[in-house]
């Protein structure tokens, strides 16, 4: 469950910690990024001192190896290589002057041949509802995920998605971690994000089991410091 909800329902007194052995925290930075971790630390005061904590986070920041010490007693850890995240995915990227040529470039790319099911990512919620009118006033089929949705009208996206009712979601970085939908042939980065480690997991969308997938980026010039911040980040220039 989500920290929230989990506190929520102890404080209501109709679920108690204390005999659970094994707590698992999956997206450690993002609760951490997201203001989340109080109430993490509220639910494992709850617990029994004895227990197995398993720590999943996809960056080891400072802010990050401290909590993972709070948290842990004598842990074993295990590192996976950035560079292999992507590895069935071809990567390109695209140069826009203005606005008005990435939206040029993006629909060249939603026209081509190869483009079947994408995923479209925008660094806002204000920038997603925009770019999902856009594809839609050009004849595409496509459903938006971002915070400004309620949790049915994000449900039906994403059940839509996989369904193949829509051929684009057009999403912020909330669709950027978890989401596993079959036939994802592209990933298109309409904005760079803010935090370099994100870009790997948006790519991650296509590419998986063994599938090859393809990213393309579509970059301007104000986000070159973006790109070089990715390109150190995977070990490609």
């Amino acid at each position: 469950g989500t920290p929230g909800r989990l506190k929520d329902l102890i404080q209501q007194r109709v679920l108690q910690l204390g005999s659970f052995k094994t707590i698992v925290l999956d997206e450690a930075d993002r609760m951490l990024d997201m203001g989340f971790i109080p109430d993490v630390r509220f639910l494992i005061d709850q617990m029994s001192k004895e227990r197995q904590t398993l720590f999943f986070s996809a960056t080891m920041t400072p802010q990050i190896e401290t909590l993972a010490r709070s948290f842990l007693r004598d842990p074993v850890s295990i590192s996976v290589a950035k560079q292999q995240t992507a590895a069935n995915v071809k990567q390109e990227i695209i140069k826009a002057y203005s606005p008005e040529e990435k939206h040029i470039r993006l629909t060249e790319i939603l026209s081509s041949p190869e483009m079947r099911k994408a995923i479209i990512f925008t660094r806002t919620k204000h920038g997603a509802k925009k770019v999902a009118k856009l594809v839609r006033d050009w004849g595409f089929s496509s459903a938006e995920l971002h915070s400004n949705r309620s949790l049915s009208q994000r449900l039906a996206a994403l059940q839509g998605f996989k369904q193949g009712r829509h051929r684009v979601l057009v999403a912020t970085d909330i669709a950027a971690r978890g989401i596993d939908a079959a036939g994802i042939a592209l990933v298109i980065n309409y904005d760079l994000p803010a935090v370099a480690e994100d870009y790997v997991h948006r790519i991650g969308r296509t590419g998986r089991a063994g599938r090859a997938g393809k990213a393309i980026a579509i970059a301007t010039l104000e986000e070159r410091r973006d790109v070089r911040d990715i390109e150190r980040l995977i070990g490609q220039m």
